[in-house]
């Protein structure tokens, strides 16, 4: 390969994909989700989302760390942004999406101590990660 592409690595690049999800509720209320101290940001208020698994589906990657984290099931989802960065050494992106309540109670999991369902306004005073506030801020301006 390297004798055909002058940008040829040996190197194996690639990038750690993380997902989160904006989802609204019947009274457009969005879900945010406090960090618990067994969790990285511990305290710190986020979206529902994770890591996407090796050979997983975006989408079903999505839904199914929605599902680990709170027990609701989550439609009409669909990404609206994606960031990447460098943390450290680390290629980072994440995708985001918004999506709909289907059906459900919020039942947290380890990686969450408290959930709020708030307006975009009240959500953009709480103490968010740098992720969800950058992602919430992007959903605002989609919006209009």
């Amino acid at each position: 390969m390297k004798d055909y592409d002058p940008n040829y690595k040996d190197v194996k690049h690639y990038a750690i994909v993380g997902q989160k999800a904006v989802i609204f509720n019947s009274k457009n209320k969005i879900l945010l989700l406090k960090r618990s101290d067994k969790s990285g940001g511990g305290g710190m208020w986020s979206f529902p989302g994770g890591g996407l698994d090796t050979g997983e589906k975006a989408e079903v990657g999505m839904l199914r760390e929605i599902e680990e984290e709170t027990e609701i099931t989550v439609n009409d989802l669909r990404p609206f942004y994606v960031k990447t960065y460098m943390n450290g050494n680390d290629f980072t992106v994440i995708i985001a999406y918004r999506g709909k309540l289907h059906g459900g109670e919020v039942i947290l999991n380890w990686e969450h101590d408290e959930f709020k369902w708030l307006s975009k306004e009240d959500a953009l005073k709480l103490n968010l990660t740098e992720d969800a506030e950058d992602i919430l801020k992007h959903f605002i301006q989609y919006q209009t």
